[in-house]
């Protein structure tokens, strides 16, 4: 014989009710209310409540007892029973309109109940499926009231399980040394292990911003290699007082595989540069001594080792002494490859119409500024880095050979193009500040022009 369901008298059902819905704000207020009025009803202390595990029993609904079922949206939860010592009570029209609205309330409450348990046993699920993440998870109200927080990163951050006032405390900008709010990409050093943390926030509903989310990943013992010899080249070239440049790679066609060629890519690199990986799709290379256009030139050299499709990168002249912030500079700054390792041009001709047409011949293979005053051309020589200078010898303003010594002494790897009516320039070919340079004859031979400055650059 099966054990019959649970009945509770009515009173003590509310009882329960209340304290199954405390986390709901006003609902024991509402319940106290509720319970005070029935108690005015003779009949609510004889009345009972029998909730069904999953069938309705059979006797529940019988012939001279009352049961008032309490239908929920999906199913039925149990029944009202009024019924005494005596039998069914006499209720007026009022008193069944009360008890009606009674059953209404409990089966609505019940479906609540329902869907709380459904949802507290998906929280727990996901809470054990967070534990299990190789990283650290953390969600964070726009407030600062952490919602939520896997192991790894309660154990990272120093906080004790369900301490969430702790746990927010702890990433408050002045205990985590960096404001993830406006640098949502950051490095922590933690018990000796190099963490790289990202934050990223959704939007709320009326476009503000809403919750945050933290993932916090331990590094492999080589990528904090890679940023503590970074730190190291900083220190030096700081003291020494010489520039450093850092370059990220990015591939994002092909997975870790391109980084097997690293081994490779050290092998071309001069004594004091290195290169290491980053993560799986990145790697970073440290340059001491070398500038920018040092820096690209370099790169160029490495080229065939490199992926041929799918390559970002960044190049970083280090002006800030600390690897991490050099790290995100270089993280946040990353595009194609060849937009950064095409080579620039400075066109300088006294005549705008000349500019154009040698840009017309080398625009596809190469970036091209033109200018046609002096004052101007020396001013994009300090501010920008070329790789050739394209110039007349025979200049009204100026001269070639003096805009090219200019040149050279602000860009030293800069190569000299000189364009003339004659076969040679004796005033470029005894001058060791212009060695290197390539003399192209006008009128100009189109096919000729473009090899020229093609074999000169690459």
């Amino acid at each position: 014989m099966e054990t019959p369901p649970a009945v509770l008298p009515a009173p003590a059902a509310l009882r329960e009710l209340r304290r199954a819905f405390a986390h709901v704000a006003d609902f024991t207020r509402f319940t106290e209310t509720l319970e005070r009025a029935l108690g005015a009803a003779g009949f609510f202390a004889d009345a009972s409540i029998q909730l069904f595990d999953t069938e309705t029993p059979a006797g529940v609904f019988r012939p001279g007892r009352l049961a008032l079922p309490l239908a929920g949206a999906g199913r039925l939860h149990g029944v009202l029973q009024l019924a005494g010592p005596a039998g069914t009570p006499r209720l007026g029209a009022e008193d069944l309109h009360l008890m009606t609205a009674l059953a209404g309330v409990l089966a609505a409450a019940l479906d609540h109940a329902v869907r709380h348990g459904e949802q507290q046993r998906d929280l727990e699920l996901l809470a054990f499926l967070l534990d299990l993440a190789p990283v650290g998870i953390v969600a964070v109200h726009p407030g600062g009231r952490v919602a939520v927080a896997n192991e790894l990163a309660r154990r990272w951050l120093g906080a004790e399980f369900g301490d969430a006032a702790a746990l927010a405390a702890r990433l408050a900008p002045e205990r985590l040394g960096v404001d993830w709010r406006v640098q949502p990409r950051f490095h922590l050093r933690v018990d000796g292990k190099l963490i790289y943390g990202e934050a990223r926030s959704c939007a709320g509903a009326t476009g503000q911003p809403g919750a945050s989310a933290l993932v916090l990943v331990d590094l492999t013992a080589q990528q904090a290699q890679l940023l503590d010899g970074l730190q190291r080249e900083l220190y030096r070239c700081r003291w020494l007082g010489l520039k450093l440049t850092f370059v990220l790679l990015e591939s994002r066609v092909q997975t870790a595989g391109w980084l097997q060629g690293l081994p490779e890519i050290r092998a071309q690199l001069q004594p004091g540069e290195l290169a290491g990986p980053y993560d799986a799709f990145r790697a970073g290379l440290v340059l001491p001594g070398l500038d920018r256009a040092g820096a690209l030139a370099r790169l160029r050299t490495l080229a065939p080792v490199l992926p041929a499709t799918g390559l970002h990168m960044a190049v970083v002249v280090a002006a800030d002494p600390v690897a991490e912030r050099v790290l995100h500079t270089a993280i946040g700054s990353m595009q194609p490859v060849e937009g950064l390792l095409r080579r620039t041009l400075l066109l300088h001709d006294d005549y705008p119409a000349v500019n154009d047409m040698i840009e017309r011949v080398l625009h596809r293979g190469y970036d091209v500024v033109k200018s046609s005053h002096y004052a101007e051309t020396e001013g994009l020589l300090r501010t920008r880095a070329f790789d050739g200078l394209v110039t007349e010898v025979e200049l009204r303003e100026g001269g070639g050979l003096e805009l090219a010594r200019l040149a050279r002494q602000l860009q030293p790897r800069i190569r000299p193009f000189f364009t003339t009516m004659a076969h040679d320039v004796p005033g470029a070919s005894a001058d060791p500040a212009l060695a290197g340079h390539v003399v192209i004859r006008k009128p100009f031979d189109i096919g000729g022009l473009e090899a020229a400055v093609r074999s000169a650059l690459g």
